[in-house]
């Protein structure tokens, strides 16, 4: 369990403070691969631009993403 100080410092940061420590944290989780993640996600991230601009995918707006993503976690 996070020690809640620590998750109340962690929310008191900025937006971009709190988007280095998550992606720091994500990427300590796999350090021995941080480099081929950044370029497969790299990829990933062209091939679905490449579909949404070809009209083979949709997009959903963040609130709805955000909102089923918490029912998930619930």
């Amino acid at each position: 369990m996070i020690d809640e100080n620590i998750k109340k410092q962690a929310l008191e940061l900025s937006l971009q403070e709190r988007a280095e420590l998550a992606h720091m944290l994500i990427d300590s989780l796999h350090p021995e691969k941080e480099f081929e993640s950044e370029e497969a996600w790299s990829e990933e991230l062209k091939k679905r631009i490449d579909r949404y601009e070809q009209g083979k995918s949709s997009t959903k707006p963040w609130s709805e993403v955000k909102k089923n993503a918490q029912s998930l976690l619930d």
